[in-house]
């Protein structure tokens, strides 16, 4: 529901629009788009002269009584294999024009299309966290490649062939107001029946095109998500669910495609259409007013010429319809990305340079969705060095608290305190700086182990980095002497989950947090693994501040504090020995496993 929502405010998003959240990413090449300009409008003035060319040939030398001399452009022609080589050097300069406006027009979109995917994954990665709940990993992979791609067929060839196209039409029209007024009158009538038809089927089109790439998006979710999840594809055997599944996401995509090419079917034949119409009326007319010898056969032959010229960026502009509204649905896709606002800190927010000495939730309330709360007035406090422990069935809203304190989300109502003032007036990632997360689901990147530990610091000592990986019990990491070099792969292959978990955890002590935060960090290991995690936790949280949430309650039965939350509030707090005779939600849950 939520992707439906997205497609329809990226639709709503003008051309205008558009280009306004593209145009930084172009402005700093503007230079080199404005020589692009400068060849087309030589190679346009070059096209326009070949007609011209040819209508002196034939009323100068192949029709004309005295032969021997024409002026073309002001100057004197005295034979036909003068005026041959002028045509001829015409076409070498169109050819030389052409191929370096082709290269810098190259250059420049390679360029562009750099800036744009650079801009996009930097933009993505300061989006808030709610922009990634709402939108799949698949679709905007889709953004970032697919779409991108066709964007590059924008700026290499159609903004340039538009450009071009309308350049040289309106210069058509012109010369041949030039030639004969009542004849380019009536051969233009029908231009603005042509514009009509094709602004009619660039709209449809797009909304066609803007389908056919959401689905495309769908695809690659669907993939994305079915690779992820092959191993349970095999063992629960639900191929032909899946492959159902798929098939009907191929099937709409292949459907949104015929609709597009049923589109441009109607739309080319009725091009030709026009195209056939106005050459009848040019030879037709032009006949009679030769016959009354108002024009001559080489301002016949022009007109026919020009006219074939005005119709062939038209024909162009058809064959490249499906690139232009392909290209154009993608670009409204990318700025509904790039118009999303990036995550921001309070108007007044400072920079945080104090230790964390106390973190206090003070009536705490929170909601995903509203008027569905997940968090419902709660209030606990946490002293530095001390650990609190959250307890809870799935679902009772532990990690909505984690998404709190990081940041990641802001309460309904209530106030969430650091040192007694409340976080907003912090810079979020001034707070971050202070803290490591280990989640449920350990991310480790591919590269070496160093790149996972500190990868923003390339000059810190691997010493160093070693020393964290002992501490956190990474042993599997000195099995070839290796250590914080050793190299591992996309999805972190070939370490088992225990041991990504380990690596996590010596990221943290990597970053050496004054908070650490631990979102079920032993859900999905196995007993052996839980062990060397459980120890490497309890080193990391030596003398210092920690939260831990936990399905497995061993994780959290030292723990300074714990708190149970049941239907969005905490039911119960104490230590494990307190909470255990008081026989309530926690002694239930610690019963049941």
């Amino acid at each position: 529901m939520n992707n439906i929502k997205n497609l329809k405010k990226i639709k709503n998003l003008s051309d205008l629009k558009i280009l306004k959240v593209l145009f930084p990413f172009i402005k700093p090449y503007l230079h080199y788009l404005m020589l692009c300009v400068l060849f087309i409008f030589l190679i346009t003035a070059l096209d326009l002269l070949i007609p011209y060319l040819t209508k002196k040939a034939i009323d100068g030398f192949i029709l004309s009584e005295v032969k021997g001399t024409t002026l073309l452009l002001g100057i004197k022609i005295n034979s036909f294999f003068n005026l041959s080589l002028v045509f001829l050097g015409v076409i070498l300069l169109i050819f030389i024009f052409d191929f370096f406006q082709s290269l810098f027009m190259e250059f420049t979109s390679q360029k562009i299309i750099y800036n744009l995917r650079k801009g996009l994954f930097f933009h993505m990665t300061h989006l808030p966290v709610s922009f990634y709940d709402k939108n799949s990993a698949g679709r905007l992979v889709s953004r970032a490649a697919g779409d991108i791609d066709n964007m590059n067929e924008m700026f290499s060839s159609i903004l340039v062939f538009i450009f071009k196209d309308l350049v040289l039409m309106i210069s058509i029209v012109v010369i041949m107001f030039f030639y004969d007024f009542k004849f380019a009158a009536l051969v233009v009538s029908v231009i603005p029946c042509v514009i009509a038809l094709v602004l009619f089927f660039s709209k449809i089109s797009r909304k066609a095109f803007a389908v056919m790439r959401e689905k495309i998006a769908g695809i690659n979710h669907s993939f994305s998500e079915n690779i992820s999840g092959i191993k349970i594809i095999h063992t629960n055997n639900c191929f032909e669910y899946f492959y159902k599944k798929f098939q009907k996401l191929n099937y709409d995509n292949f459907r949104a495609g015929m609709t597009q090419i049923k589109i441009f079917g109607i739309f080319m034949p009725l091009i030709e259409l026009f195209n056939i119409f106005s050459l009848t009326i040019i030879l037709v007319y032009g006949a009679s007013r030769i016959n009354e010898e108002q024009i001559t056969v080489g301002v016949l032959v022009a007109f026919i010429s020009y006219m074939k010229m005005f119709f062939r960026p038209v024909r162009d502009l058809s064959e490249k319809f499906n690139l232009i509204q392909n290209a154009l649905a993608s670009a409204e896709k990318i700025a509904g990305i790039l118009n999303e606002a990036k995550e921001k800190d309070s108007k007044d927010a400072k920079d945080f340079n104090e230790e964390i000495k106390e973190i206090e939730f003070k009536n705490v309330s929170f909601s995903y969705k509203k008027g569905e709360k997940v968090l419902n007035g709660i209030s606990f406090k946490i002293k530095k060095g001390e650990s609190l422990g959250i307890a809870g069935h799935t679902g009772a809203g532990k990690s909505s608290i984690i998404n709190l304190i990081t940041g990641f989300y802001e309460p309904d109502s209530g106030e969430i305190l650091i040192n007694g003032k409340n976080i907003k007036i912090y810079k979020k990632h001034e707070i971050r700086k202070k803290l490591a997360l280990v989640m449920q689901d350990p991310v480790v990147f591919s590269g070496t182990l160093a790149d996972n530990l500190m990868p923003e610091n390339k000059n810190v000592n691997k010493n160093f980095l070693d020393n964290c990986l002992l501490n956190a019990n990474c042993m599997f990491a000195f099995k070839n002497n290796n250590g914080a070099l050793m190299k591992i792969r996309e999805g972190g292959r070939p370490l088992s989950s225990g041991e990504k978990q380990l690596l996590c955890i010596a990221r943290a002590f990597a970053v050496s947090p004054e908070l650490i935060i631990f979102d079920e960090a032993t859900s999905y290991i196995d007993s052996g693994s839980e062990k060397m995690v459980h120890d490497a936790m309890k080193k990391l949280m030596e003398k210092r501040t920690s939260i831990m949430i936990a399905h497995r309650l061993s994780t959290i039965k030292h723990a300074n504090n714990i708190i149970v939350i049941k239907n969005s509030k905490i039911t119960e707090s104490g230590n494990h020995s307190e909470l255990i005779r008081k026989k309530g939600d926690y002694y239930r849950l610690v019963l049941s496993g």
